[in-house]
């Protein structure tokens, strides 16, 4: 008796071992995306109804979400197009604006983020907050190392090597060159004894906030020495207009936030090392300061 009890026992482990090692094994399978998706090198814009049709259809494909001129956004494309170079596959991108209040903003709370979907379903994703994938939003090896957990690739690849960068360059000199140098922005007033500091930002975008946050907490002690002018550039088209001009200025061709000017130093996004920096600028600058707008732009 006590044999056929030990006996039931063993058998009950054998298959709920089974069991596990098949869903295990199901769930590192790893699939191709659909033919159309292979040889395009290529990244396609697409909005929520394109996105819906394609998981409604169970299609296998890949989709990147960003945010417009998001310095982070912008990075992490600039990644992806690097690998899909290399590995010459065709995916899909999104502006976080089309999905932050459907079904699927329900587990994408950040950007940039990246979906992969098999036969109409989420797989897996990134999160921008946790720590776990940065190594994957940092470079070509890291986001290859994550994609080919699940997606197979193939050996066919274009040699185009830059090719989106490059359209991607030029898309934005185009942009840029066609902006008028000589602009008024209302408002805006140099003081003596006080420095001016212009701060891009977007509406959405975390590391913007990040900033605000770091310039209120200094505002009690250095308020008196500089003046915040802030532009809202996803949303507004002149303001837009206005980042290209003062990147310009500054020698740069800069299109996504944050940006920083203050005297003659630009910040390009937002780090914690840039606070002292800051800091630094605004004590020993602002008596007899260096301003971008009225001594270059309007001159």
């Amino acid at each position: 008796m006590k044999n056929k009890k030990w006996l039931i026992i063993c058998c009950f482990l054998i298959i709920i071992i089974i069991i596990l090692f098949r869903i295990l094994q199901n769930k590192n399978k790893t699939f191709f995306l659909e033919d159309k998706y292979y040889e395009i090198n290529d990244i396609a814009e697409i909005k929520i109804d394109e996105l819906n049709d394609l998981i409604n259809r169970k299609e296998s494909f890949a989709v990147f979400i960003y945010q417009p001129m998001c310095i982070t956004s912008s990075d992490f494309e600039n990644i992806l197009y690097s690998f899909l170079e290399e590995n010459n596959i065709g995916i899909y991108k999104i502006a976080f604006s089309e999905i932050k209040d459907t079904e699927i903003g329900k587990f994408i709370k950040y950007y940039p983020s990246f979906i992969i979907y098999n036969k109409g379903k989420m797989i897996d994703f990134l999160e921008a907050n946790k720590d776990e994938d940065v190594i994957y939003y940092s470079s070509k090896e890291g986001f290859k190392k994550w994609f080919t957990e699940y997606v197979k690739l193939k050996n066919n690849v274009l040699d185009n090597q830059n090719y989106h960068n490059n359209e991607i360059n030029t898309i934005n000199n185009l942009e840029q060159d066609n902006i008028t140098q000589n602009i008024t922005i209302e408002n805006v007033i140099k003081e003596n004894n006080k420095i001016n500091i212009y701060f891009f930002w977007g509406d959405g975008c975390i590391h913007c906030e990040e900033e605000f946050k770091f310039f209120e907490s200094i505002k009690e002690k250095y308020g008196e020495y500089y003046n915040l002018y802030t532009f809202e550039t996803w949303y507004d088209e002149e303001n837009k207009n206005l980042l290209y001009t003062f990147s310009e200025s500054m020698g740069e061709k800069i299109s996504s936030v944050p940006y920083t000017i203050i005297g003659n130093m630009q910040f390009k996004g937002f780090k914690e090392e840039y606070q002292d920096e800051i800091i630094n600028i605004i004590e020993n600058q602002y008596m007899n300061s260096y301003d971008i707008y009225f001594d270059k732009i309007k001159e």
